[in-house]
């Protein structure tokens, strides 16, 4: 038998962490430098839990957003709608934590209405009500029911 030791596997908790840490550290580069460090940090990384993609991929909505890359913006956005339903299941106590702060459905909204998908964006706005994130949705809901 080999004296080899398996490298640690980290917990998912700390690799968001890290995520949420450099993320963080990169945005004093503004949102592309954010962007770029998401971006890195999937490329480089190929195991990633798929909680934990749910995290990245809401930044990387937000950064892609502000840094006017609407493609990936809407990548983003779907990426993270796919890991939603994984994030809640693995530490539904982190996602209550992190929902006032979710970006993606904002964006969702945003991008489809711009594009005239207003059916895609009512499914946004009930998704952020289904999830508690308050009235302004369901105002914002209402205003697009008036644009159909």
């Amino acid at each position: 038998m080999s004296d080899r030791r398996r490298p640690p596997v980290k917990r998912a908790d700390d690799i968001l962490e890290n995520v949420f840490v450099g993320h963080r550290e990169a945005l004093t580069g503004g949102p592309e430098s954010g962007k770029r460090y998401l971006l890195n940090f999937l490329e480089k990384f190929n195991s990633i839990p798929n909680e934990v993609k749910f995290y990245i991929y809401d930044l990387l909505a937000e950064d892609a957003y502000q840094a006017d890359d609407l493609v990936l913006c809407r990548q983003a956005v779907g990426r993270a709608g796919e890991y939603l339903e994984e994030a809640r299941a693995r530490n539904s106590r982190q996602l209550a934590e992190y929902l006032p702060a979710l970006r993606f459905v904002e964006r969702g909204i945003s991008l489809t209405v711009e594009a005239g998908e207003y059916e895609a964006a009512l499914s946004f706005c009930d998704l952020a009500l289904e999830n508690g994130l308050g009235k302004a949705y369901a105002a914002k809901r209402a205003s697009i029911e008036k644009m159909l």
